[in-house]
């Protein structure tokens, strides 16, 4: 299981992507997600997937995240916690096995959270 995603965790949508930078560039797509016109227009300023992805965490309600077989990792930054965890709960309750893996990276302060799908649903 390698598919990736990004999602918007302020509308609750996802999308199953094949690669995040390639994606979110492609025809149309940041705008679908969710990204505001004034963010997709700097696109252009940020030519390398490093740079890009952490600028639009910063300012879209957007998280990507990939399947990495036994274990995801889900990436944003948000100063609460509520709204990305709802999101992963959601896509969680679709297509977690109880010993998946979730890993979750706040880039808004570098906050790190880690459980098994079996011990969210507690």
């Amino acid at each position: 299981m390698k598919e990736g995603f990004w999602g918007n965790y302020e509308t609750g949508i996802w999308f199953q992507i094949d690669e995040h930078e390639m994606w979110l560039r492609r025809g149309g797509n940041a705008a679908k997600l969710g990204v505001p016109k004034d963010v997709i227009a700097e696109f252009s300023h940020y030519a390398a997937r490093e740079t890009l992805l952490p600028f639009v965490y910063r300012h879209a309600p957007v998280m990507r995240w990939r399947c990495h077989g036994e274990s995801v990792t889900f990436e944003f930054c948000a100063d609460d916690w509520g709204k990305p965890l709802a999101l992963i709960r959601g896509w969680g309750t679709m297509f977690a096995g109880n010993f998946l893996l979730l890993r979750m990276v706040n880039f808004r302060d570098m906050e790190i959270r880690e459980t098994l799908w079996k011990d969210w649903r507690r």
